[in-house]
């Protein structure tokens, strides 16, 4: 069974035995593999690009494991076709992209890298210091699932009044938590935080547009820890002034960023290079999930399977 995993940084390398690459597979880089005609399983994070035309440039391929939870980087309708099993991780770390959401909120509301310009500088003074209470602040959560359930349970230790939206509608946990679930237009006129948790669909593509902008509060905040399509980046940039700050763990083009991204250009931006699932415990779990789904693919099991 010839093995390859792309994506490889020194992280995850001692991991994976197999072949690996430290680059994502997509329609250019595919011709780079060596013996590209005889693998037969690959495993890929969330900047591979399997498309169809990728795909068929493997023609022994029999399993892809996306060491992600989405896998709208998958052409799954070929892969059907092909009868290519597609196995992903339904969750390796929701509290780890959970407490990544309030590391951006607290960097912000508590000015924290901002504060940094006079310390250096040596001046050990507060009257440009005051920050954003979140206590009694209402934080609205769209996609309530695991890490949007994670970020509830989070909130409610600062004792924020937390509202979600969500199709599927979790009863008991919200009992527990204190959660509110209501429609999309309450939530977007209400909250004075919001935080995007939902999976990359037609539904979720461009969902924070300038219509729905337009319905917030000025001087909200916003957090996207999801898929970057999820924001309309240009209907953001037009209202950009509106928030009182915005935490992208996620962009629009990632594999196209650079210096001249027009996102760095606001200082009320926060930007953080897709890390919200990267540490210490995770990597490793994401790991032994990706093994095991390895393994779960040998004999035939569905566990973990999406097509």
């Amino acid at each position: 069974m010839h093995i390859v995993h792309f994506e490889v940084d020194e992280t995850f390398a001692p991991h994976f035995r197999e072949s690996k690459y430290p680059w994502p597979v997509n329609e250019t880089t595919v011709r780079r593999i060596e013996n590209a005609a005889l693998v037969d399983v690959i495993t890929v994070k969330s900047g591979s690009s399997l498309t169809a035309i990728t795909l068929k440039q493997l023609p022994a391929l029999k399993g892809i494991m996306a060491r992600t939870v989405g896998v709208n980087n998958i052409d799954l309708d070929y892969c059907r076709q092909k009868q290519i099993a597609v196995y992903h991780i339904p969750d390796y770390g929701s509290f780890a992209i959970a407490e990544h959401v309030f590391a951006l909120i607290l960097v912000k509301a508590r000015k924290i890298i901002d504060l940094q310009v006079d310390i250096k500088q040596g001046k050990f003074q507060y009257t440009k210091g005051q920050g954003f209470t979140l206590q009694h602040k209402t934080i609205g959560i769209i996609g309530v699932g695991k890490i949007g359930k994670e970020v509830a349970k989070i909130a409610r230790g600062f004792q924020m009044r937390i509202l979600g939206f969500d199709i599927k509608k979790d009863r008991a946990f919200a009992v527990r938590t204190g959660l509110k679930y209501v429609d999309l237009d309450t939530l977007l006129a209400e909250s004075d935080l919001i935080c995007l948790n939902v999976n990359l669909n037609p539904h979720t593509w461009h969902l924070i547009n300038e219509v729905n902008i337009k319905k917030m509060k000025t001087g909200v905040v916003l957090i996207n820890v999801s898929r970057g399509e999820v924001i309309d980046t240009q209907s953001l940039l037009k209202q950009i002034h509106k928030f009182r700050f915005v935490g992208l763990d996620v962009i629009e083009g990632e594999t196209q960023f650079s210096k001249n991204n027009q996102l760095l250009k606001y200082d009320n931006i926060l930007i953080t290079p897709h890390v919200a699932f990267f540490t210490d415990r995770t990597t490793t779990e994401i790991a032994t999930i990706t093994n095991r789904n390895i393994q779960y693919f040998l004999d035939g099991k569905q566990t973990n399977r999406v097509v």
